[in-house]
């Protein structure tokens, strides 16, 4: 079974790591990464610092391969959280 991706960072979103709205309720788009208490962790973040972030992680921090930080940053377009910047 396939799990659902964080609508902000593209990472599997688990029951463990999900993020929490306004109320403390879980919430099922967006990790606790990138959103906690019903707002996103960085409001300024945009999604070109996004993919330097991911490639900064798989080139410096070694957290995730290059193969998988470009599969991310070829979803992230299509991300509820970025389809919402008009910018």
């Amino acid at each position: 079974m396939e799990h659902p991706l964080c609508q902000s960072c593209g990472f599997v979103l688990l029951e463990e790591n999900k993020g929490t709205n306004r109320d403390q309720s879980i919430n099922g788009e967006y990790c606790i990464h990138c959103f906690q208490n019903g707002e996103f962790t960085d409001s300024s973040l945009s999604i070109h610092t996004m993919e330097v972030r991911l490639n900064d992680m798989a080139k410096i921090h070694n957290e995730l391969s290059m193969e998988e930080a470009q599969h991310i940053i070829h979803l992230l377009p299509s991300l509820k959280r970025w389809k919402m910047d008009f910018i």
